[in-house]
């Protein structure tokens, strides 16, 4: 895989991940009925004949384990769960684990979507115009959060925020939420073209922000200018171990509290590029490397879980579960995607779950109200926020420069077509400064719904970070959910789904002592 090398400070992931739609595919492991649930469900792994026997060394004190296969076959159960199993991924998306439970990841929105224990949905935390990428609990109930740009911020209990400096310009962060301390690595969605001096490869920072601990060096390839980007890579944190995963790189490495190196671990993959290069043979600098590892969490059942590339292909993606103590290879699974969203229990049971019916929406006392607008109609008129009430409303963020919007326009435009407009309404909301444009676009394309005119201030009000965006309000005029951007069928999947479950709500008046509809996952 070859990614071009541009100017400015930071180069985005590859584009060909941010692409991949996430496609679960197949059915659960059943068994007869009766019995306990984890018996219907079937086994977690099962033997692999195939295994070849792992092979050890030392260099030095430092324990090397390469296995090119794992002893089990790991079985991803692709049904909800019935009980209380941990968020690792959301789409591709690292989760955070937090105190007391739960985990907390970036939604793709900008935000950070948080799960409970049974992987319901809670508050959403969004900070304006900052597209959160990363996060980090600790025991004192501080979350970090870092954004795209490389700010931190540790945001207190009571929600007030402060922002922390890190040395190091794109930080991704990990912690063990029974810890006050917090790791920091180099992010592998952006990082920056320099000869760094001899820096660590791993940050701690205290619960003041300051960094307190320096673990490894950073990676010093023969084109010294991608020392940052052959150092980045994603990091888990359980007890006093930090474990690190480089994004190129077939590595699993495990580091001590003082830094020294445990063990490493290796899988024999063929994508791995042991040290990037630029590549001018097209007449453009590219940088030629594979991506490797796409992930690394630290289960509730006490195992590591390492997501990456199964070989030359962003289309699938493989899941791998070590030993902690020794960097065994225990299980292995391949993924229909590399992007999943996966959920594991205490037990050590995998979850391969469909993004859309995790993020079901914002419970109904936890929502936001959308934010209050008076905004003139394209084609005369005049609309304010109030006319939302009543109605389950869709409305889409747009401009006509933006190729993404004209690519989801068709798609909302037939979406709005299955629901009845006396209990659901579609409008959408446009970024143009010319009114001109607008019209040209509409025109052109012959749709009919109503187009509110933001002469283009909608961004300093709604604070998004991209187009198009798109916005689930319900009857009451408070967000449901949110998506930026557009994945094609799976969003307008997740989409018709939310609609239906929101027509489908029983509005309970505010003054009422009845329960509210629960909260049911399907």
């Amino acid at each position: 895989m070859t990614h071009v090398a541009g100017a400015g400070r930071g180069i985005p992931r590859p584009a060909v991940l941010a692409g991949i739609a996430v496609v679960v595919a197949g059915a659960a492991w059943l068994a007869a009925s009766g019995g306990p649930a984890s018996a219907r469900r079937g086994p977690i792994a099962q033997p692999n004949p195939d295994a070849e026997p792992e092979t050890v060394f030392l260099a030095g004190s430092v324990r090397h384990v390469v296995a090119p296969g794992a002893p089990e076959r790991l079985l991803p159960d692709t049904t909800f769960p019935d009980g209380p199993a941990r968020l690792l991924w959301l789409q591709g998306r690292t989760a955070a684990p937090l105190v007391g439970g739960g985990a907390i990841a970036p939604d793709g929105a900008g935000g950070l979507a948080r799960f409970d224990d049974h992987l319901g949905m809670g508050r959403p935390l969004a900070l304006a115009d900052r597209n959160l990428v990363s996060a980090a609990a600790t025991r004192d109930g501080t979350l970090w959060v870092a954004d795209a740009e490389g700010t931190v911020v540790r945001l207190n209990a009571d929600g007030q925020g402060r922002t922390t400096s890190v040395p190091i310009d794109y930080p991704v962060l990990a912690a063990d939420p029974a810890s006050d301390h917090v790791w920091a690595a180099r992010s592998a969605q952006r990082w920056v073209f320099r000869i760094p001096p001899a820096e660590p490869l791993l940050v701690r920072l205290d619960s003041a922000g300051v960094a307190v601990g320096k673990v490894g060096k950073v990676v010093m390839p023969a084109d010294q200018l991608l020392s940052e980007f052959a150092s980045s890579g994603y990091v888990a944190v359980l007890g006093d171990t930090v474990y690190f995963a480089p994004f190129i790189r077939d590595q699993v490495i495990a580091f001590g509290p003082s830094g020294d190196t445990l063990w490493v671990a290796g899988r024999e993959l063929p994508q791995t590029t042991p040290e990037p290069r630029f590549d001018t043979s097209g007449g453009a600098p590219t940088i030629d490397y594979f991506p490797v590892n796409l992930g690394i969490a630290a289960g509730p059942d006490g195992r590591l879980y390492v997501l990456s590339t199964p070989g030359f292909t962003t289309s699938a993606g493989r899941l791998d579960v070590f030993d902690r103590a020794t960097g065994s290879l225990l299980r292995s699974a391949t993924l229909p995607t590399a992007l999943p969203t996966i959920a594991v229990d205490s037990g050590g049971r995998v979850y391969l779950l469909e993004a859309f019916r995790l993020l079901a929406g914002t419970p109904p006392a936890l929502r936001e109200p959308f934010r209050d607008f008076a905004l003139d109609r394209l084609g005369g008129g005049r609309m304010t926020e109030a006319e939302l009430r009543g109605k389950v409303t869709l409305i889409n963020f747009w401009a006509s420069w933006c190729h993404p919007c004209l690519t989801e326009m068709p798609a909302l435009d037939s979406l709005r077509r299955e629901f009845p407009d006396q209990d659901f309404q579609f409008l959408t909301m446009n970024e143009d400064v010319s009114v001109a444009d607008a019209e040209a676009f509409m025109r052109e394309l012959g749709f009919g719904f109503p187009v509110l005119l933001g002469k283009g201030r909608l961004r300093e009000r709604y604070h998004y970070i991209g187009l198009p965006y798109t916005v689930l309000v319900d009857r009451d005029g408070k967000v449901v959910q949110r998506w930026l951007g557009f994945k094609g069928p799976e969003q307008i999947q997740a989409e018709r789904a939310l609609i239906n479950a929101e027509l489908a709500r029983e509005v309970v008046p505010p003054d009422s002592t009845a329960p509210r509809a629960s909260h049911q996952h399907h």
